[in-house]
């Protein structure tokens, strides 16, 4: 799966025609002069595609870092350990409070996260000291919904900062390990609060590139020893995704011009 998140990154970062082609566009008609990256919903349709691919990671913290029994004292650490993120969705731009949320998105896809725990047991006056592993690989269904601010720095480049809710639910799981606590996991449903931010590149007119950071802000379920990690083993765990978005925007309709009722008044026909 993590070769497959690379090839997807690879994909979108090189398939991208010529950077020459972009502009920027009129945020709004009678703005003539107020220009921005982003395309705005009254030239281009509101509503349209994204791609997500990332790799994610996970980091231990444990409390306490050691316990003590005994004669014996355990000792925790953590390494990080990589998975994978990928998702589809759609998109609506705002026409009516884009300066504060310029978009919303929604989408569903597949996460990964491994979570890795060491463990050294010492004992007291013996220098039999020994090390044990654990680990635990989880598969998620994932769906988002995101609030997405976007301030333009040039023509072609923006800061996107979004605000989010992740709902996640396991279906399946490996735990291994032969170290103590090797059977603690969360509950299968987790639904938290995320915080993305993103560097926005338009590559073409109607292509937006979007590489992100995304990490959890808070837990609403299940409730864990800290309000936006999960906990594993004998540590809570602080999960992190590093990913690129792809949005497809699409040239919309022009106004049409009103109708004329001929009948009406039939001199405008024959031009009187």
């Amino acid at each position: 799966m993590i070769r497959i998140s690379l090839i997807f990154l690879s994909f979108l970062f090189f398939s991208a025609p010529a950077w020459s082609q972009r502009k920027a566009y009129k945020i709004q008609k009678k703005q003539k002069n107020y220009y921005e990256a982003y395309p705005n919903p009254f030239d281009f349709r509101p509503t349209g595609w994204l791609f997500e691919g990332g790799v994610t990671g996970t980091k231990g913290f444990a409390d306490p870092s050691s316990l003590v029994s005994g004669d014996s004292t355990f000792s925790f650490s953590s390494a990080i350990r990589p998975g994978v993120a990928l998702s589809v969705g759609r998109y609506l731009s705002l026409k009516k409070g884009h300066k504060i949320i310029k978009y919303i998105d929604y989408t569903a896809g597949y996460k990964m996260l491994w979570n890795h725990e060491g463990q050294d047991l010492n004992v007291t006056n013996s220098s039999a000291n020994q090390s044990f592993s654990n680990n635990a690989v989880a598969h998620y269904a994932s769906a988002n919904l995101n609030l997405n601010n976007v301030i333009s720095i040039n023509d072609y480049n923006f800061i996107q900062n979004s605000i989010g809710i992740n709902l996640d639910y396991r279906f399946a799981q490996n735990l291994s390990g032969d170290g103590i606590n090797q059977q603690i996991a969360p509950d299968k449903f987790i639904i938290q609060l995320h915080y993305k931010l993103a560097w926005g590149f338009m590559i073409d007119n109607d292509k937006a590139l979007i590489p992100y950071i995304e990490i959890p802000v808070f837990n609403l379920t299940p409730s864990q020893k800290n309000f936006s990690q999960l906990d594993y083993f004998s540590q809570s765990y602080q999960s992190v995704i590093v990913g690129v978005r792809l949005m497809l925007f699409r040239l919309g309709q022009k106004e049409c011009p009103k109708a004329i009722n001929y009948q009406a008044d039939p001199n405008q026909k024959n031009g009187y």
